[in-house]
């Protein structure tokens, strides 16, 4: 309702109802007549040209762009709006580009949950191969138990037999050379000497009497004499060669494989299950600069 010149004059010339005319996508019309007195109230659908702000630079006031929250995820509403410090330019995906900080203050021009996207997933796979394997093995091998099948035989250079060896039976084969030497001697003895006819037996007595020394050598045979007991073989070298039949050997122990070549074919099966749960990026929303 408008007043104008002196009561005379005064009309009631509009009725418009109580409340707010305009809004972001309307705005107020207001029609006055020749008196100067408001007649109408209406609202009139607000349309932008194409060319509003073609020319202006990125991040002036009145422009968009995709942004996003430096840090933290905060949820907003749309309409709500946030210094230029807080957020980054970044593209549809949530991607920041170079980290640019826009300045000025933004309007969000739909929602920002704040929450990281989340490639969430997952998936199995098998494979096989095979191929040709070269290389040396390092370290030791334990040994706890086993046995050894086969024969052993080689040359043994050097070595000593201890303890004695037990000789139940055998025979001696071949000859032995005998040198003897030593004293005669003839004790004291005495003897009965017949007398002629028979007639009475003399006993003669002899006195002992020195020998002599003697000496003299040949050769004994000591073919198929039976020999027994012990003989000790302590300090005794052999040497020659030996075969040993190792089967049913148990062994045990520690066996070093180092610098051992190996080598061959070598067939792979893998069977894989994985499960992903990756942070790809924060939102990105379109705002506005309003200052």
């Amino acid at each position: 309702m408008a007043f104008y010149g002196n009561a005379a004059n005064a009309n009631v010339t509009v009725d418009p109802a109580a409340g707010n005319y305009g809004s972001s996508n309307a705005i107020p019309v207001i029609t006055v007549d020749s008196d100067k007195r408001i007649s109408a109230i209406n609202t009139a659908s607000l349309t932008l040209d194409a060319s509003v702000n073609t020319n202006s630079s990125t991040g002036d006031v009145g422009t968009y762009g995709f942004l996003m929250q430096a840090s933290g995820n905060t949820s907003y509403e749309p309409g709500q709006t946030l210094a230029g410090s807080s957020l980054r330019y970044a593209d549809a995906t949530g991607n920041i580009s170079n980290n640019v900080t826009p300045s000025g203050t933004w309007r969000l021009m739909g929602y920002d949950s704040g929450s990281p996207r989340i490639n969430a997933g997952s998936g199995s796979g098998s494979g096989s191969g095979s191929g040709n394997i070269s290389g040396n093995m390092s370290g030791n091998i334990s040994l706890s138990s086993g046995e050894v099948q086969g024969n052993a035989s080689g040359t043994l250079q050097g070595g000593e037999v201890e303890g004695n060896t037990s000789l139940s039976s055998g025979n001696i084969s071949s000859n032995t050379n005998v040198n003897v030497s030593g004293n005669i001697s003839v004790a004291a003895h005495s003897h009965g000497v017949p007398s002629p006819n028979n007639i009475a037996r003399i006993n003669n007595t002899k006195s002992a009497t020195a020998g002599g020394n003697f000496s003299g050598s040949g050769s004994v045979s000591l073919d198929n004499i039976g020999v027994g007991g012990n003989v000790t073989t302590d300090g005794l070298n052999v040497a020659g060669n030996v075969s040993v039949s190792t089967d049913g050997l148990n062994v045990s122990g520690t066996v070093a494989t180092d610098n051992v070549a190996i080598g061959g074919n070598a067939s792979v099966n893998v069977n894989t299950n994985v499960n992903v749960n990756t942070t790809v990026a924060y939102p990105a929303s379109l705002w506005m600069r309003s200052a």
